[in-house]
């Protein structure tokens, strides 16, 4: 029987690749225990790279030029995005890096709306506003709201991934997604272990630990994860992909809480709450208005 893609199955694959991204918090926080953030990054994509061009060497052929410039693009929005994350985490729990990156559903609709040169809808709006107090939650230090470094550097990692979002949409649509999807592995790495070189120490792992979390990133998150979702994104939207962005932070403090025994606050699980609710607000409304348009309508009589 021919598997055909639609867009619930494309949703599917788009929320499968986030959720097994969100375990790359945990393992990134293993791996640095002696790596640098950018050597880890290169070593992890390479890997996924090489591995993945092996398997699907004959569909990689004929890759053009438009295609390999989409996916450095693609690679360069994703470096940042990992760079800043990764740097953010050295002294942010994974929990708050998490749900802080969950920011990303309200950030794809807005930097639509600049590209696009429209307003925001009500919708945005709201969502912003919710997301906006749930970051305040989550950034709550005593009696006072304020960003510690860690936090500052996850939040502009959220807007890159944002960025990428937007690319990744444009490139599955436009390019073929296998293509666009490994190769931007390649061109994150590049980028990736140009700045070891320059700002790191260049150190491997000392444990079997830390090489089997660089395994992980790079089978599970990198090379799973990245690869799927273009080929999912192909067939939904860029606001849905974003919307889908909630499996992320959901499965990384799952994680973090259970195997780095991080502890949950009363202002992180406020925070969480109100992003988780930014995240799925547009889609419960949806569902409600898709409802009650076909119980009007009715069956003709």
């Amino acid at each position: 029987m021919k598997f055909e893609m639609n867009e619930r199955r494309g949703e599917i694959l788009v929320g499968t690749a986030l959720a097994l991204r969100g375990s790359s918090l945990l393992f990134a926080k293993i791996g640095m225990r002696t790596m640098g953030p950018f050597l880890l990054m290169g070593c992890r994509n390479l890997i996924a790279f090489a591995i993945i061009a092996l398997l699907f060497r004959k569909q990689l052929v004929g890759v053009t030029k438009r295609e390999l410039a989409h996916s450095a693009l693609l690679g360069f929005a994703l470096f940042l995005s990992m760079a800043f994350e990764l740097k953010g985490l050295q002294t942010t729990t994974s929990t708050v890096t998490a749900f802080l990156e969950g920011t990303a559903v309200v950030m794809v609709p807005i930097i639509t709306c600049i590209l696009t040169r429209r307003l925001p809808s009500r919708m945005t709006i709201i969502c912003s506003l919710i997301a906006l107090f749930g970051v305040g939650f989550l950034t709550l230090k005593g009696d006072r709201v304020g960003f510690s470094s860690g936090e500052i550097l996850v939040l502009i990692g959220a807007f890159w991934y944002s960025t990428s979002v937007i690319i990744t949409d444009y490139a599955a649509k436009k390019d073929d997604p296998m293509h666009v999807a490994v190769y931007q592995l390649l061109f994150i790495s590049i980028f990736s272990l140009i700045g070891a070189f320059f700002v790191e120490e260049i150190r491997l792992p000392a444990s079997s630990t830390e090489w089997g979390a660089i395994l992980a990133l790079a089978i599970i998150c990198s090379g799973v994860g990245f690869t799927i979702q273009p080929l999912g994104q192909k067939y939904t939207t860029p606001e849905r992909a974003g919307l889908l962005t909630v499996a992320n932070p959901l499965s990384a403090a799952l994680l973090g809480i259970v195997f780095l025994h991080e502890k949950m606050t009363a202002g992180i699980v406020a925070g969480a709450i109100l992003i988780i609710i930014s995240i799925v607000y547009p889609y419960i409304v949806q569902v409600f208005a898709s409802s009650h348009t076909k119980k009007s309508s009715g069956p003709a009589e």
